[in-house]
């Protein structure tokens, strides 16, 4: 583990491994396509041609104006697909997304039968609410997430959400969230309609708590909701609470009858808990190589060096199924939660592989993922931006089961990963269109596998995996207005 002074040996590592740049190229020519591997694409399916796009210009915060010829946004110009948006729940694929245009902005739930080949969509009546309650600017922080619990067969839904508590206007629309009566999930075709969901009794389908959870004040403050089962079948909600350099990661546990949370990974104010600064997260809570994990990339009140958002890979384990109890870190050493010192828990540092030294030159936003395979080999990407020398790094960070130190790699280029069995997938697009590439068994070498080569191009793509097959969510790159086109992409590995 890192600590402070190791933190400034660090530094001292950083002309190492820009050496070691050449070699990562002879690594790079690795990635060659294997004509061994079997890929297919399965089915091609057209979601909607009305999903929302954000079509005007981005504008700050503080802007508040209503442009008549197009729809002006805050962060990013694509709202769907975005965040956890896509599951896969027995035969059925169920996709969120924002019906276009700027005057229409409903929430819609598609789901295809993957057995009859029908898709089917609802509409909520809940409208896109906008950055602040401004429903003329565009905010990609309020995704749709979708899940689905096994214990019961139910549909749930959290959408529009981020820090609604902040906003007057919200003071009783806070929490966005809509569920299903039981067996939704595996209605017949024909049923599969809004009926389905259970109402309010404001007559919106929205609901201002979870079950069985009383914390209102943290309800009122939560941002980037998601969700995922365990292997007992438990549903698992995650979200954040409160600010990007000053908050938290917590979850709950939906039993099939109701929720049991909050439950807290670190703290917020870490200063006042022996941390050097405070700081917020930007990771994910995976169930996987059968365990409940976390891994996140730190965003840091230090405004002084040389990270202008994140930095590092932060990394730990239960061996609770719940995620409550018995939390570790890479090293097998008990931690205490809410965590409040985050160097307990880093494993690596990814924007030491930048040259620059200077202040707010290195920037590490997006391309984090992490999965563990069967066998408990652990694999993370990251991607480092130098904005001094305009360089964008992608790395692979992994471990084989047994070993004690991690080891990073450059590659050629990122995007999310995710395993079967001992295999471990690297998936994303190139040239508009998915490319998919495999480390194989113990390998840690990516081998490109798949690279398609007809139909739509695509500029975004959210992808779920399972019983090895990856289901993409893409959003079409043309198109013209504040509308854009969702597909669906079914491929086979083996």
């Amino acid at each position: 583990m890192f600590s402070h002074s190791a933190q400034d040996l660090r530094a001292s590592l950083v002309s190492i491994k820009q050496n070691l740049v050449s070699l990562s190229l002879v690594y790079s020519l690795l990635f060659s396509i294997s004509a061994s591997a079997s890929v297919s694409l399965d089915t091609e399916t057209l979601v909607t041609d009305k999903a929302i796009f954000f079509n005007g210009n981005q504008v700050k915060g503080s802007y508040s104006k209503n442009n008549p010829e197009g729809y002006d946004y805050i962060f990013g110009d694509a709202l769907s697909p975005h965040g956890d948006c896509i599951k896969v729940y027995k035969h059925f694929v169920f996709m969120t997304w924002y019906q276009g245009g700027k005057d229409n902005r409903h929430v819609m739930l598609s789901r295809l039968n993957t057995k009859t080949g029908v898709l089917k969509t609802i509409q909520f009546p809940h409208r896109h609410t906008g950055f602040r309650g401004k429903w003329w600017l565009g905010e990609t922080h309020n995704t749709i997430a979708v899940g689905i619990s096994p214990a019961d067969d139910t549909i749930h839904l959290l959408y529009d959400m981020h820090r609604n508590g902040r906003v007057e206007a919200f003071s009783s629309d806070y929490l966005r969230y809509s569920f299903s009566i039981e067996g939704a999930a595996s209605a017949p075709d024909e049923d599969f309609a809004l009926p389905l969901f259970v109402n309010s009794p404001a007559g919106h389908y929205k609901h201002l708590e979870f079950s069985g959870i009383e914390d209102v004040d943290t309800t009122k403050l939560l941002t980037y909701p998601a969700f995922f089962t365990g292997d007992n079948g438990d549903l698992f909600m995650k979200m954040r609470y409160g600010f990007s350099a000053n908050g938290k990661m917590l979850f709950a546990r939906y039993d099939g009858k109701k929720w049991q949370g909050y439950n807290d990974f670190n703290r917020v104010l870490a200063s006042e808990h022996g941390s050097e600064y405070n700081w917020g997260l930007y990771g994910d809570f995976k169930y996987t190589g059968g365990k409940f994990r976390i891994a996140f990339q730190r965003r840091s009140k230090n405004t002084s060096d040389k990270y202008l958002y994140q930095n590092g890979i932060y990394y730990a384990y239960s061996d609770d199924p719940q995620g409550v109890l018995n939390w570790k870190n890479a090293q097998d050493a008990p931690i205490e939660i809410p965590l409040a010192i985050s160097e307990q828990i880093q494993i690596e540092e990814p924007g030491d592989w930048a040259k620059t030294q200077k202040k707010n030159q290195v920037s590490i936003v997006h391309g984090f993922d992490f999965t563990v395979t069967n066998s408990g080999d652990e694999h993370f990407v990251s991607k480092v931006e130098d904005l001094e020398f305009n360089e964008q790094i992608n790395l692979h960070t992994f471990r084989k089961a047994g070993q004690k130190d991690f080891t990073t790699v450059r590659i050629p280029f990122g995007g999310q990963l995710f395993s079967n069995g001992d295999d471990v997938y690297l998936t994303g697009l190139k040239n508009g269109r998915v490319v998919i590439a495999k480390a194989k068994g113990k390998a840690e070498n990516f081998t490109t596998i798949y690279e398609h080569s007809e139909g739509p191009h695509f500029d975004k793509a959210v992808v779920f995996f399972k019983d090895s097959k990856a289901y993409y969510y893409l959003k079409k790159a043309e198109g013209s207005g504040d509308k854009r086109s969702l597909f669906l992409q079914i491929f086979s590995l083996k």
